[in-house]
């Protein structure tokens, strides 16, 4: 892990959850990549209400993929998408 970390996951094509430490503390923010459904809201974090851009989270630190069973993860992917709309 490198200490100037450029914003994005390691596959930033993949929509997933990555465990994401800044100043709000370490926590898992949703990453909407290429294969979101809405093309306005690609490449950039979602975190709770908040939408973070990759420059936004430079000084960050990225730990990794949070692993989570697929129907979890589905699940947490649709309320995000419902919360939104």
């Amino acid at each position: 892990m490198s200490d100037l970390w450029n914003g994005l996951p390691d596959e930033p094509h993949r929509s997933d959850w990555h465990w994401i430490e800044d100043g709000d503390g370490l926590r898992p923010l949703l990453w909407r990549g290429d294969d979101w459904p809405e093309p306005a809201d690609r490449r950039s974090w979602r975190d709770g209400f908040a939408m973070l851009e990759p420059a936004d989270l430079r000084n960050g630190r990225y730990h990794g993929r949070v692993m989570m069973p697929p129907v979890v993860a589905a699940r947490f992917r649709l309320d995000v998408m419902f919360a939104t709309a």
